[in-house]
């Protein structure tokens, strides 16, 4: 594994055990810079579709990479193959795997990293935030909470990169695994402003505790999970190889 904090939480992920069980979160980390083989047949035609839509080459590559190795390990889970596998949205946009709703998953990527997290029956989701320059404080006063913006002001400039992003990426995985995208106010969540984060936070839109761990997949960038509080294992792995699939 290569998570540079909060490495502790995780342990490894057998390939070779790809199961579904109630009490276990699979992460997986893979990189966007390769191009699967036969990438052709295990698109549907409108992911094909969306690909060829891109201006540029880099974010085609991307594309092809994350949706079809998002596949492939999905049909490490289940009876079905990389290309069988068909999706349903809810009216976020948020998909689940058609026939196959004990199955959940999200799907995050930032540069040319991606991050997929996989669990069974309880919603979850996944985010990660590759750092750049921002107008931090602006933005800041639009998604986060009145005490998070404080405390972000406080900081020193060399770690406002990081507390910013390590909010983002809580924020994103929370309102992910809730399945309501950007209508979820984020403001009325505080959370952690500087990494790691292990901790259960309150949901108050739906009365609902969640946990969520921050963690770093390299030293530029913020990840974090979120789960039912009832998860008592996660596993990760990192994917040298898109093609061994």
């Amino acid at each position: 594994m290569t998570i540079r904090a909060n490495q502790s939480v995780f342990n490894p992920l057998n390939t070779y055990e790809c199961h579904l069980e109630d009490t276990q979160v699979d992460v997986w980390q893979f990189s966007l810079l390769q191009t699967p083989k036969d990438y052709e047949s295990v698109l549907n035609k409108d992911e094909r579709a969306r690909a060829d839509r891109f201006y540029f080459p880099i974010h085609k590559k991307r594309h092809i990479a994350a949706h079809t190795t998002l596949r492939r390990i999905i049909s490490r889970y289940l009876p079905i193959s990389a290309k069988e596998i068909k999706f349903d949205y809810n009216e976020h946009g948020k998909p689940s795997v058609h026939g196959h709703a004990e199955l959940q998953f999200n799907l995050s990527h930032s540069r040319d990293t991606a991050l997929l997290a996989v669990g069974k029956h309880k919603p979850l989701g996944i985010d990660l935030e590759f750092f750049s320059a921002r107008p931090y404080e602006g933005i800041g006063g639009h998604i986060f909470s009145e005490d998070e913006n404080n405390e972000l002001q406080q900081l020193n400039n060399h770690l406002k990169p990081l507390g910013f992003f390590h909010l983002w990426a809580q924020k994103e995985a929370l309102i992910k695994a809730c399945g309501l995208g950007l209508s979820y106010p984020t403001k009325q969540l505080t959370l952690p402003l500087l990494p790691p984060t292990n901790q259960d936070v309150y949901d108050t839109l739906h009365k609902t505790h969640w946990h969520v761990v921050s963690f770093m997949p390299s030293v530029e960038c913020c990840a974090a999970v979120c789960y039912d509080p009832s998860i008592s294992k996660l596993r990760y792995h990192t994917l040298s190889d898109i093609n061994q699939l």
